[in-house]
């Protein structure tokens, strides 16, 4: 591997680093708690290579909700919604389950639920890929008029907030209950 290579490597892992340092002080104080000084020794750096790497503070903390975004696996969700209704709504409450249990979720739950500070539109993006899914399913549904609203309305019933206003904990017996009230008003 070429020195440049190597550089680069050591640049970002000590990134990730700092990234890691920040998410665990985020998550402990809060933003306006938070500063410079403690994520620097909590990263082991010092406050002028962390002002170097990121400028200030909320751009350390958008910084760190976007690593976070960026490392949530995409869902795996065909391109056509296919096998009916209560099957495309399994299907995505089994994605948005699996996505709930990764890391990276558990971070940004827990960094939301100490600062209330994560970019609204940037947390919903997190969900445009089963809003979209969901819309192909429900439009093959002759009972529903507003495919857009009742995505919406399902990711809602599903995860309580597609926000991050209302963070609730994603759990099999909540999905089964949103799949089911879908079902019976729109297959």
């Amino acid at each position: 591997m070429s020195w440049p290579a190597q550089k680069d490597r050591r640049r970002d892992k000590r990134r990730r680093e700092m990234l890691w340092a920040a998410s665990d002080v985020f998550t402990a104080l809060d933003f306006n708690q938070a500063n410079m000084q403690a994520i620097a020794d909590s990263a082991g750096v010092t406050k002028a290579t962390l002002y170097a790497h990121f400028g200030d503070k909320e751009q350390l903390y958008r910084a760190v909700i976007d690593y976070w975004l960026e490392e949530l696996p995409e869902p795996k969700l065909p391109c056509q919604a296919r096998g009916g209704l209560r099957a495309c709504l399994e299907r995505v409450a089994r994605e948005l389950l699996q996505q709930s249990e990764q890391p990276a979720s558990h971070a940004l739950t827990h960094i939301a639920l100490r600062s209330n500070r994560i970019p609204q539109k940037r947390w919903r993006q997190r969900y445009l890929p089963y809003q979209n899914y969901l819309e192909k399913a429900l439009s093959q549904s002759a009972r529903c008029s507003d495919h857009g609203q009742a995505a919406t309305q399902f990711l809602l019933l599903a995860v309580g907030s597609i926000d991050c206003s209302n963070l609730m904990a994603v759990s099999e017996p909540r999905l089964a209950a949103a799949v089911e009230l879908f079902v019976q008003a729109y297959a």
